[in-house]
């Protein structure tokens, strides 16, 4: 072999190599979800139906929940991950809505289950959360879940809040994508039963249980104890979230999530009512006070927030120095 032919060689391998490098380079999903996997990482960030509420320190206006643009909109800001709703249609497409009927968030009227995906992307979306408090009707259309998870790919990560007993199909969408490692879903778990993350379909994805007085489901045992089971699946959870809690059982609870190196997830969705420790305050509350009542909330021990105000609560992260890291290469 020649010098110009040794040359040639060492640049089509350097070439190879670098196209391989470029084909196996971690995607900005796949650096949340490593830093999801580690508590220690920084505050992780969710977005309750997307990134739907103005953000006006980054230039970003409404969105219709659960849409496209709710999507594009948290990629833009940072946040770690959307969480989204899933229902299924009258043939049997599962569609992204919160709502078992289309009045609230879309110009139609009706109970979904009543209209095919045809009929459903006639329709437009309502700004923000629809009903009367946000009537404007906008260019956004009802979205699939494979349009979602084709959206989100390598972008973000996703949690599905399942909302009928469609588990199965959900699961088998998210394996088609290839996005199994990118997902989170989770179910009320009230104990006195095998763990949740070792059934069919959880034991596929990250999961999570959910602990707490949710929806007047009784607990047969305290909410650490009942998570300590959880934990202790083949599967284990990625976390632990919880709704409703007194602070007696939070900081039980506190204490078991932080022996299993694990995530605790706290919701401050005051718009929605839906708190995690009874005393602690949720988005409202952190608006009002500059951003401290979430920083007290991650003082005592939270790690993951879910809110509807995911530009505010990064603002007042990037004033207080607090440690969040949104994936960015």
């Amino acid at each position: 072999m020649n010098l110009k032919h040794s040359y040639m060689l060492l640049a089509l391998l350097a070439g190879l190599a670098a196209s391989a490098a470029a084909c196996h380079a971690a995607t900005r999903a796949d650096l949340i979800r490593k830093k999801f996997d580690n508590p220690a990482a920084g505050v992780f960030v969710v977005a309750h139906r997307g990134c739907h509420n103005a953000s006006p320190a980054q230039g970003l206006g409404e969105a219709p929940e659960n849409s496209r643009l709710a999507l594009e909109q948290c990629v833009l800001l940072g946040v770690d991950m959307m969480e989204l709703d899933v229902r299924r249609a009258a043939d049997g497409a599962l569609v992204v809505m919160h709502d078992d009927t289309i009045d609230r968030t879309t110009n139609g009227s009706g109970r979904l289950d009543q209209f095919t995906l045809a009929q459903l992307k006639t329709l437009r979306l309502k700004q923000n959360l629809g009903a009367a408090m946000s009537p404007i009707l906008t260019a956004e259309t009802v979205q699939t879940l494979e349009e979602m998870l084709a959206l989100a790919k390598g972008r973000i990560m996703l949690n599905l809040d399942i909302k009928e007993a469609i588990y199965p199909a959900v699961i088998a969408a998210v394996k088609a994508q290839g996005m199994e490692r990118h997902v989170l879903v989770k179910s009320v778990v009230t104990g006195g039963a095998p763990p949740a993350a070792d059934q069919p379909g959880f034991d596929t994805v990250p999961y999570m249980p959910i602990v707490g007085n949710w929806a007047g489901a009784p607990l047969v045992a305290s909410p650490a104890e009942i998570s300590r089971s959880e934990l202790a699946a083949r599967h284990k959870p990625a976390g632990v979230e919880m709704v409703y809690l007194s602070s007696d059982d939070y900081a039980q609870l506190r204490k078991t999530t932080a022996a299993a190196k694990v995530r605790l997830w706290a919701n401050t969705l005051t718009s929605v009512g839906v708190i995690s420790v009874i005393g602690m305050g949720g988005d409202l509350d952190g608006l009002r006070t500059q951003g401290q009542a979430w920083g007290a909330l991650l003082a005592s021990g939270v790690d993951t927030i879910q809110t509807d105000e995911p530009g505010p609560l990064l603002d007042y992260l990037e004033r207080a120095r607090i440690p969040h890291w949104a994936g960015q290469q």
